[in-house]
């Protein structure tokens, strides 16, 4: 219910207009409130948030680096919502690491990497993987 709540919050109360038609990405980073020892809560509440999202009719993915997902949240059952959400994976230090992340085995079994983040002269920049 947390992350259901959340997302609502999310969706509702920071002057979304049309929240369904945007494509959210649940940050799942460890600079982020997450348990430190209880995957499963944290794994509920993305489930949640991901609850909510879908039943206002948006699409969902998930923004992490694979060495934080494997620490916040480990490994997503086939029975989980998350498991066929798509990645976008941080943490490539430069364009070509970027391009090469694209062929990375995504946050979840179900999922597909779509998005490669690296890092250039200070600022985040992101590419789209074929």
């Amino acid at each position: 219910m947390y992350g259901f709540a959340k997302a609502y919050d999310d969706a509702y109360f920071r002057g979304i207009s049309n929240p369904s038609s945007y494509f959210w990405w649940l940050d799942v980073e460890t600079e982020n409130s997450w348990s430190r020892t209880d995957k499963d809560a944290n794994r509920t509440v993305l489930e949640g948030m991901t609850d909510f999202f879908h039943s206002i009719g948006a699409e969902v993915g998930i923004y992490s680096t694979g060495q934080q997902w494997d620490r916040i949240v480990g490994t997503v059952s086939s029975s989980s919502n998350l498991y066929s959400l798509a990645s976008w994976l941080a943490g490539s230090l430069n364009a070509s690491g970027a391009a090469s992340a694209c062929s990375s085995e995504p946050l979840t079994g179900g999922g597909r990497v779509v998005l490669a983040q690296f890092v250039s002269r200070g600022f985040d920049y992101n590419y789209a993987c074929p």
